[in-house]
């Protein structure tokens, strides 16, 4: 990785904050085959690496989708695994995809569509411009690039803070239109799991127009109110606004063996009118996985007392979820420690696949939390927990320049 300038960043909406001579999409670009259309949504050529974000979008029912296609379905795996490729074409040189993941996926009526981060290898620096091809099967879209400077500058920021182990940095800040974004990194010594716990935020997609993609946010964040606890930015004057989206990571952010994990990623906040003579970050806590322990339990007779590590709970009720599945409810005692105890990391039952999800109790009992994980069960009801979720509770307060 090049690194970084140290008084100069430029943001890429959608993409992340980039080094200095960063190009950026110049014009929009899209192409249609069959009826599916590609639109690129987001081009950003840094010094060592090119990413792009692009959206796919065809009118009709689900079930017109082109029989087998992987760009047009929701999945978790790569569709560069499932058959498709793409590639960067400069003159006669080719630079193919290294890596292409889904970030988004909606298959309602009239319009079905996905949207995919692609990571491809670093462009000429002579480059204007590329083309862009996608292929699955006898399909292929073409699409001109054409590359200029990008136009958002960013600040870098040195701001950390350690507590419980955890470290959290603010390490650039940028303003776009009507938000500042705050790039942060949090390092730890477990696996980072979850960094606060934020309502969702639903992807914009191009079918969708803006009043009816602000009422879908407006009313996710209703239906998490209760239980969203997200990251805030808190301003001189003492009011704080949650924060309204992140960026995953573009392309796989690996560790090193005997190295601390590193989470990082731009977080949005809707800016005030008004400048800001200082504010603050605030993230209200940090999860992390300790993948060691593990326990294997027979639940036919309820409720089981387990240790998990020097963890413990109560498994107190099973009940049929669904067709095949099984909601497996436990019993969570109340911790004063830190971290705290807060939930196995994954449950597995029959089918190779496990649960990591919890959820809370409609009418959780004073004396302890009560969750539930949802998982296959088979005859008898062999499960594994693995790994235990440890929750470091903050706040971290992250002093940021004006913005």
């Amino acid at each position: 990785m090049i690194a970084r300038d140290a008084t100069r960043l430029v943001y890429v909406p959608l993409i992340g904050f980039l080094p200095p001579g960063t190009r950026t999409l110049a014009k929009s670009a899209e192409s249609t085959v069959d009826g599916t259309r590609l639109i690129v949504l987001a081009v950003a050529a840094s010094p060592d690496r090119t990413d792009a974000v692009v959206e796919w979008e065809r009118a009709g029912d689900p079930a017109t989708c082109p029989p087998g296609s992987r760009i047009l379905a929701y999945s978790v795996r790569a569709p560069l695994d499932e058959g498709v490729s793409a590639s960067l074409l400069i003159g006669s040189k080719e630079l193919t995809a290294t890596a292409m993941t889904q970030r988004g996926y909606h298959g309602s009526v009239p319009n079905i569509g996905a949207i995919h981060a692609l990571t491809f290898p670093r462009l000429p620096q002579e480059a204007g411009g590329a083309e862009l091809q996608v292929r699955e099967d006898a399909r292929e879209w073409r699409v001109a690039l054409t590359l200029g400077p990008s136009q958002i500058a960013a600040m870098p920021v040195a701001a950390k803070v350690e507590r419980g182990g955890i470290v959290v940095r603010a390490t650039a800040i940028a303003r776009h239109e009507d938000q500042i974004i705050v790039e942060l990194e949090v390092e730890a010594q477990l696996q980072i799991r979850q960094v606060a716990a934020p309502a969702p935020t639903p992807m914009r997609y191009a079918a969708l127009n803006e009043e009816d993609h602000r009422l879908r946010v407006q009313e996710l964040r209703r239906f998490f109110a209760d239980q969203a606890t997200p990251i805030t930015l808190e301003d001189d004057r003492g009011e704080q606004v949650e924060e309204i989206g992140r960026l995953l990571p573009q392309g796989h952010e690996g560790t090193v063996l005997g190295k601390p994990f590193v989470s990082r990623f731009p977080v949005m906040f809707g800016a005030p009118r008004t400048g800001l003579h200082s504010a603050a970050v605030v993230v209200p806590f940090v999860e992390l996985n300790d993948r060691q322990p593990s326990v294997t339990a027979d639940l036919r007779e309820l409720p089981l007392d387990l240790e998990l590590g020097e963890h413990r709970f109560r498994v107190t009720a099973m009940e049929q979820h669904g067709a095949d599945q099984r909601k497996i409810f436990m019993e969570i005692p109340p911790s004063t420690g830190a971290p705290r105890f807060v939930q196995p990391a994954r449950l597995q039952g029959s089918d190779p696949a496990f649960a990591w999800m919890r959820h809370a109790v409609d009418r959780p009992s004073r004396d302890a939390d009560q969750i539930w994980m949802a998982t296959e069960v088979g005859d008898p009801p062999i499960v594994t927990f693995h790994g235990a979720v440890l929750r470091v509770d903050g706040p971290w307060r992250l002093e940021l320049p004006s913005a």
